[in-house]
C-alpha cells in the first residue's frame, strides 16, 4: 500500500491545525503492528531472487517469519525504527536503510541465520536455543 494513501492528513491540512494536534498526528503510526509493516511495506521493498524450493543459498526466507522469535524481535525493531525515522525529512530514510534495514535483513537472509532450514514455502527451522547452565544464585543478587 502506498504511504501517501495511508496518511489521513496532508502537510497542508496540518498547517491549519493547532500545533499540539499537528504534532500528535505526526506521531501516529503508519502501520499498526510489525505484521502489517512486513506484509504491506517490507516485502515490497525487498525484492530478491529467492528460490521458492529453498535450494539456493544466496537468500533464505521463511514465509512463516512470525514463528521465529529472533525474526519477530528484529523485524519489530526495524518497524519501530522506520516509524521514528520516517519523520526525519532530511536523512531519516537514508539512516534507516544504512543503520537498520540493511544490517537486519542481511542477518535474516543469511543462509545460517534465523531462517536456516526453512524455505519460502515450508517452515522447517534447524536451529536450537543456545544451551545454558543456570548461573550461581548469588551472582545476580
Amino acid at each position: 500500500m502506498d504511504l501517501g494513501q495511508r496518511r489521513s492528513h496532508s502537510r497542508e491540512d496540518l498547517d491549519e491545525e493547532p500545533l499540539e494536534e499537528a504534532e500528535h498526528l505526526e506521531r501516529e503510526l503508519i502501520y499498526a503492528n510489525v505484521a502489517e509493516f512486513v506484509t504491506e511495506h517490507l516485502a515490497y521493498q525487498y525484492r530478491r531472487d529467492i528460490d521458492l524450493a529453498g535450494r539456493a543459498t544466496t537468500f533464505t526466507w521463511c514465509a512463516q517469519w512470525w514463528r521465529h522469535e529472533e525474526a519477530v524481535s528484529r523485524l519489530t525493531g526495524l518497524w519501530r525504527a522506520w516509524e521514528h525515522l520516517r519523520l526525519e525529512a532530511a536523512t531519516g530514510m537514508a539512516v534507516w536503510w544504512r543503520d537498520y534495514a540493511d544490517p537486519t535483513m542481511r542477518t535474516l537472509f543469511d543462509e545460517k541465520g534465523p531462517f536456516h532450514g526453512c524455505t519460502p514455502r515450508a517452515h522447517n527451522p534447524k536451529g536450537i536455543p543456545l544451551p545454558l547452565n543456570p548461573p550461581p544464585a548469588e551472582l545476580f543478587e
